[in-house]
Parts: structure tokens; C-alpha cells; sequence
């Protein structure tokens, strides 16, 4: 069973007319979004900041998925700063490691990382501390909850801050990475605990902590984080499945669903492919990720989020124009762009966008206005993908892409 997509997997592109009317348009959306973000807001609440993803109660007011942070970061990208109340209430919720997991996407690393985005350099770090002392660092493994995610964040603040402390504790995370790893002939994968299950991918799966392996590899030289890098990357790739319209992969063992998505499916595991292409110079890589580009490519879907819609799609076709060069992937994510305005819901307060199943308004990064936002503002203004990219230029001389993106302003992150 696979996701809705368009009748022809490649339809036509947008004309050049066209283009510049979508590139109008596009130019006035994100800033209609942050209009209805922050006049939502709700600053007498604790539970949650926005409408998001009913999983903010579940989870925390903070995280990056669901919570306060991720569409703060969406505001920080488009205004240039986070208005000052947003901060306020932010800093007022009450952190802990018996409150809050380690993790990127909905834990303490994720929240170090953001305050760090937006300027709160010491909140930051007192928050990394934190987040070293949680009883749960080694509870999972992968990119969304577990050690890749906290790592590649340690990874993120010793490039900003050149401090050893964080590169030793990404080291750590690497190595219980190495001894969690199982193997299965010259690849490996990592079991994830919440569940029991062998997940391919980029949120749950080996494509993820293959990415957080690879960066570390640059870091620290260290020959043992590259073999487990690839082999990890390789367990996902021997794991695809072949189908009518070309490579997709299910989201775990024994799943009946394949998905061309970022967190889970084929658009997380061509952007982890064409980083490693790119960082490694493995052309193998580059071919793959383009094979997979070009089965992933759909015009319509039926949610248009970053995590499982449309977004994360379109945020890997930039990924594609940006290490390559090839114009095509730029066009595409146009298109896609053009697909996503369609779910846009005008309010007298600004634009807004409907969440996961469509049912209800978010603002969340998982699933609603800050991804999609995100997607639209990194279109039109190139520069480094948050969570998923390092600035590595002053550290191992890797200049980043976007800066020379053709016809675009070339803005630093």
C-alpha cells in the first residue's frame, strides 16, 4: 500500500509565468503565517504556546515537533529575531530531566539547540548541561529520540563554541552507537526500545545515525565512526523495496506501508545519500540519491507537513539542487511549493495551515505552519537546513553549498 500521489509520478513543471507568480506568492505567505502565529499565541497557557498536534500534551510545552520551539525557530528564520513575550514564555517553563527526555525533536537537546538559534547563548548551554545528566541519554538510539539526535546537537554547539567539553560528549554518543549497533552481514542497524522494532529511515532508523556517525567522522578523524557511517547507511539501502514507481521503503520490519516522507521513507534517506555524497565524495552516493529524487518527485499528496508530507519532500529536492547544482530539483520544489499553497486557510489573523489528518489547525513543526514555513523561507532564501546541517566551513574547510546557489540570494544561516 503506498501514500496518494499524483496520477503521473513526473508531471509537467511550472512554466516560467507561472514560477514568477508562485515566487510572488511565496514571498507573501510566510510572513501571513508568522502574522496568525503569534496573534494565536496563548501566553496565559503552560500546557502549550499554539494550536499544534494534540502530541503536545503528551509530550512537553518546549519540543521541537510539537511545541514551542520549533515554530519559534520558523519566526526566528523569517523575522530575524523571536518576538520578546514568545521568549518570556519560553524561559518560563520549568525544565528537568524528570520532565523533559534528551532528545532533538522532543527533548532537552533540541531545546538547547533552539535558544541557541535565536540568541540565548547562555540558556543554551545551561540546558546542554541538563541535558547531559538525564538518566535517559542512552535509552535509544536514533535521530528523533535517542543518541544521534543529543549527539549531533553536541555536535552543533562544538562547531559554534569550538568548546572540547561538547565534542567529548558527541564522542560518547558515538560510541555507545558503535556498541549498540547489531549486524547483519557488512551492514548494521540499531533496534529501537520504545518498541521493540527495526526501523529504516531517517527519524527511527540506520540513515539517521548514519548522518550523526558521518559528521562525527569529520570531527574527530576517527576511521571507526566512517565504517559504522556506511554501514549503517547501506542497511537502509538494502532495505529498500523496489515497486511500480520506483524505490520506497517501509517505515519498520513487517510494515505494510511504504512512504516517500522525510521522518520516515524515501526523501530522509536521499538527503542523508547526497550529504554523504557531497562531505564524502562517494559519486555511488550521488547516483543513488538521484535515482531516488526521481522515484520520490510527486506533485500532490494528501498532507502537506514537513515530518510525513509534502514539506519534508520539497526540503529534499533543496537538498538535491543545493549539493548538485542541477537546477531541475530547485524547479521541483517549486512545484511542490505551489501544491502546498493549495492547503493554505486564509483567517482575518494571517494564513494558517491544517495539521496532521487535516482536522484541525497547527502551528507546529511536525505537522503543521513552522515546517511548511520553514520549507517556504528556505526557497526563497538559501541557506543550511536546521537540525540537519553543520556549519563545518571553519572546521574542516567545507564551504556550504547554498551560499553559491545560482539565481538565489545566497544569505548565511
Amino acid at each position: 500500500m503506498q501514500p496518494p500521489m499524483s496520477a503521473s509520478p513526473h508531471p509537467r513543471l511550472l512554466s516560467d509565468i507561472d514560477l514568477a507568480q508562485l515566487r510572488a506568492d511565496l514571498e507573501n505567505t510566510p510572513a501571513a503565517m508568522a502574522r496568525y502565529i503569534l496573534r494565536t499565541a496563548d501566553y496565559g497557557r503552560t500546557d502549550r504556546l499554539w494550536p499544534a498536534h494534540f502530541l503536545v500534551f503528551i509530550t512537553n510545552p518546549l519540543n521541537v515537533a510539537y511545541g514551542a520551539c520549533g515554530t519559534a525557530l520558523f519566526l526566528h528564520d523569517l523575522l530575524g529575531d523571536v518576538p520578546a513575550e514568545v521568549i518570556r514564555w519560553m524561559l518560563a517553563q520549568p525544565l528537568s530531566v524528570e520532565s523533559y527526555p534528551p532528545g532533538l525533536y522532543f527533548g532537552l537537546a533540541g531545546i538547547a539547540y533552539t535558544f541557541q538559534k535565536i540568541g540565548l547563548e547562555e540558556e543554551a548551554e545551561a540546558v546542554m548541561t541538563m541535558m547531559g545528566q538525564s538518566p535517559l541519554l542512552y535509552q535509544e538510539s536514533n535521530m528523533l529520540l535517542g543518541a544521534a539526535g543529543w549527539g549531533l546537537a553536541s555536535l552543533h554547539f562544538f562547531v559554534q563554541t569550538r568548546e572540547q567539553l561538547y565534542l567529548d560528549q558527541a564522542v560518547q554518543a558515538g560510541e555507545y552507537l558503535l556498541q549498540s549497533a547489531q549486524h547483519e552481514g557488512e551492514t548494521c542497524y540499531w533496534r529501537c526500545n520504545q518498541d521493540g522494532m527495526v526501523h529504516y529511515g531517517f527519524g527511527y532508523g540506520a540513515s539517521g545515525i548514519a548522518l550523526f556517525l558521518m559528521y562525527l567522522h569529520l570531527l574527530t578523524g576517527r576511521a571507526d565512526f566512517y565504517s559504522y557511517a556506511i554501514q549503517g547507511l547501506e542497511f537502509d539501502l538494502a532495505n529498500r523495496v523496489e515497486s511500480k514507481v520506483g524505490w520506497q521503503w517501509k517505515r519498520f520490519q513487517e510494515d505494510t506501508l511504504l512512504y516517500p516522507y522525510w521522518i520516515h521513507g524515501s526523501a530522509g534517506i536521499g538527503s542523508t545519500l547526497i550529504r554523504f555524497s557531497h562531505l564524502l565524495g562517494i559519486a555511488r552516493y550521488e547516483t543513488l540519491a538521484r535515482q531516488i529524487a526521481e522515484d520520490t518527485f510527486i506533485k500532490y499528496a494528501f498532507i502537506p507537513s514537513l515530518f510525513e508530507g509534502l514539506a519534508g519532500i520539497g526540503e529534499f529536492m533543496l537538498d538535491m539542487f543545493y549539493l548538485t547544482r542541477d537546477e531541475t530539483y530547485r524547479d521541483r520544489a517549486f512545484d511542490i511549493a505551489d501544491t502546498v499553497l493549495w492547503f493554505r486557510i486564509d483567517r482575518p489573523e494571517g494564513v494558517a495551515y491544517p495539521g496532521r489528518w487535516l482536522t484541525r489547525i497547527s502551528n507546529d513543526y511536525a505537522t503543521g505552519a513552522a515546517g511548511i514555513g520553514l520549507f517556504f523561507t528556505r526557497l526563497l532564501r538559501p541557506h543550511g537546513r536546521l537540525f540537519v546541517d553543520l556549519d563545518l566551513d571553519a572546521v574542516v574547510g567545507k564551504s556550504p553549498p547554498w551560499a553559491k546557489a545560482t539565481g538565489l540570494r545566497s544569505d548565511a544561516p
